[in-house]
């Protein structure tokens, strides 16, 4: 479906139309897919993909402008009861530096504002010219100096998403994908929080996530994976089991990373992953003390320490190994 919003004045007094294509659409789907048809990889496949069928209950929308009824500008979003990635800006090359993009968006950020939007999520360059733009429009670095930005409606949306509540394990979908990203966007956590998706502190899970889902759909690389949701729908935490093929036989490798808020349900998380028959391993930074006991009490043992086994923001960290049989 395709919404007209209405019509912006660009910097060369032409008159460009802005709306939006809500996915799926058949209708506009081959011209959306031309359009972001340099996307590589996993990008492609979520978009060749979303225009077509529905994903779950994950919300895809393209936010076009149109001179002459072409399209010239794009920015999409993926969202789910509020929380997004903003991602996929992109302008042709001979209709830059008209103001298409910052009139496309003027309007994309009002329309999630008043859908009820809660937070979005956006990966660009430190200190660079799409910085400055998305900062204009109340974007502000995740932490000191980043490129990863978040934009919150409200001032205490981390502590209102994140606030002590019962959870439960579930299964990956499509629509956690911008949650995820949120619940990456913790900071003053655990340092190591992924291996598999080289995740260290703070990260923008938008293709991290992406490439996560189309390994699960595509692959056999994972043993398992599962989600912890709180009771109010919000993702909390992670738990993933994937071969360490460097070791024969083959050893299993435990990604776990969740809000500290949730360390209660986090027992109940490991009890729903299914292990596979093997040495299962977790690697524990030095300063996550809090994980270090869940996995105690999980029945894991800690069977030895990595001396300075990698830095992270001007610190060297220690790495734990956690292991069951």
């Amino acid at each position: 479906m395709y919404d007209k919003f209405g019509e912006v004045a660009l910097k060369t007094k032409e008159r460009m139309e802005v709306g939006v294509v809500t996915a799926p659409d058949e209708r506009h789907a081959e011209e959306v897919k031309q359009f972001l048809g340099h996307k590589p990889g996993n990008y492609k496949w979520h978009i060749e993909r979303c225009v077509t069928e529905v994903l779950d209950a994950l919300e895809t929308r393209f936010y076009v402008g149109k001179l002459d009824g072409h399209v010239i500008t794009n920015i999409m979003t993926v969202e789910y009861e509020g929380v997004g990635i903003l991602g996929h800006v992109f302008t042709l090359p001979e209709q830059r530096r008209k103001g298409a993009c910052k009139g496309v968006m003027a309007y994309q950020m009002e329309d999630f504002r008043q859908r009820g939007g809660r937070a979005l999520y956006l990966g660009t360059g430190y200190n660079s010219h799409p910085y400055y733009i998305y900062h204009s429009f109340g974007f502000e670095s995740v932490f000191s100096e980043s490129g990863f930005m978040k934009y919150h409606v409200h001032a205490d949306f981390e502590e209102r998403y994140f606030a002590p509540t019962s959870a439960h394990p579930k299964s990956v979908e499509w629509h956690d994908w911008p949650k995820v990203t949120a619940l990456s966007g913790i900071v003053g956590w655990d340092a190591l929080r992924s291996l598999a998706w080289n995740v260290y502190g703070p990260t923008n899970l938008e293709g991290g996530f992406l490439s996560f889902k189309h390994t699960l759909e595509t692959e056999n690389r994972y043993d398992d994976a599962k989600l912890l949701i709180s009771s109010e729908g919000t993702i909390v935490g992670w738990a993933t089991v994937n071969r360490d093929t460097r070791w024969r036989p083959a050893t299993a490798v435990l990604d776990l990373f969740f809000h500290p808020n949730f360390s209660d349900s986090v027992p109940a998380l490991l009890l729903a992953v299914q292990f596979p028959d093997a040495k299962v391993q977790c690697y524990v930074d030095s300063g996550a003390e809090q994980k270090a006991s869940v996995l105690e009490a999980s029945g894991f043992t800690c069977e030895g320490r990595l001396k300075n086994q990698f830095e992270y923001g001007g610190q060297d960290y220690d790495v734990l190994v956690f292991a069951r049989e």
